[in-house]
Parts: C-alpha cells; sequence; structure tokens
C-alpha cells in the first residue's frame, strides 16, 4: 500500500486535488469510474494539461 501527505499549507482545491491525482498517475478513466459509483447523474470532468507562471499541472474541470 501507497499512503500520499498532501502538505496545504494555504488549503487545496477540489479541482486542484484532482488535478494531482492524475499527475500522480492515476488513470482518468478509473477516476471516473470510481466516481460513477456515487450515483449522481449530469456531470462530467474535463483535464488539460496547463501552465501559469512557470508551472505545468493539470487543470480539472467538472462540468454540470
Amino acid at each position: 500500500m501507497k499512503i500520499l501527505y498532501y502538505d496545504c499549507f494555504s488549503g487545496i482545491s477540489g479541482d486542484m486535488n484532482l488535478g494531482a491525482m492524475l499527475d500522480l498517475g492515476i488513470d482518468k478513466s478509473f477516476l471516473v469510474k470510481e466516481l460513477d459509483k456515487l450515483n449522481l447523474k449530469g456531470w462530467k470532468i474535463i483535464a488539460e494539461k496547463d501552465q501559469r507562471h512557470g508551472i505545468t499541472g493539470t487543470k480539472v474541470t467538472v462540468k454540470l
């Protein structure tokens, strides 16, 4: 088992958390499959690479 510790000294938003998980190697299809277990309808996840002020990462948007 692997354990991940976040050091969010100034907080973290849900979209930032999802982007971090995808950047760590979680497959997007696996993430969507697991979220589908919540039985919530009418949403989708859009994940795209982004760069701001020299920092790159995955920007995740949840569309309702």
